[in-house]
């Protein structure tokens, strides 16, 4: 990087009367230099807003796809039947088996299986 200035030269002849008395006060209160300072960091950061509006844009574009790729996706489901297909219904209950209702005590006629002296020294701790 080049070695700095200490100074700049500005043509006044180019500029507004608004802007000329606009930098004539700031360089009467001896803060010109960070007036001029602010108003470029302001610009830079203005940059990188519009980075960030072509990222949002990018995202937009890229959610708008998704969107379109689904609704493809339906309408193929819905050509090749698999929408609104029986097959993928939630099944109702059989009205075979009675629904169990509060209560009521389960037949344990038929009862099988055995426990050993072993098996129930392991919950002993209870």
């Amino acid at each position: 990087m080049s070695e700095r200035q200490n100074a700049f030269t500005i043509k006044t002849n180019r500029l507004s009367d608004e802007v000329y008395h606009k930098l004539a006060k700031h360089a009467k209160s001896r803060r010109l230099g960070d007036y001029i300072s602010s108003l470029i960091l302001r610009d830079l950061n203005d940059s990188s807003t519009g980075k960030k509006a072509i990222e949002d844009k990018k995202t937009y574009e890229m959610l708008e796809h998704i969107k379109n790729e689904l609704a493809d996706l339906k309408t193929l489901a819905k050509t090749t039947g698999f929408v609104g297909n029986d097959s993928f219904k939630e099944e109702e209950p059989s009205s075979k088996v009675p629904p169990l209702k509060e209560g009521k005590i389960a037949d344990l006629e038929n009862i099988s299986g055995s426990l050993d002296d072993d098996d129930l020294e392991e919950y002993n701790d209870f």
